[in-house]
């Protein structure tokens, strides 16, 4: 799980898109659920990735 701001990302499909080497999906997909911006939702998913090696 990967808190930005308040918002918690903790999704089994984006973390599925992200183990397919689809981050640009993974992005979109957070930006959608969670309002947050390009760089932001990048982030998000960049820390997110880590957490899963």
């Amino acid at each position: 799980m990967v808190r930005v701001g308040d918002e918690r990302i903790d999704d089994e499909e984006i973390r599925a898109l992200i183990r397919q080497d689809r981050k640009i999906d993974a992005i979109k997909l957070v930006r959608e659920r969670t309002g947050l911006g390009l760089a932001e939702a990048k982030d998000a998913v960049e820390a997110l990735e880590q957490t899963m090696r």
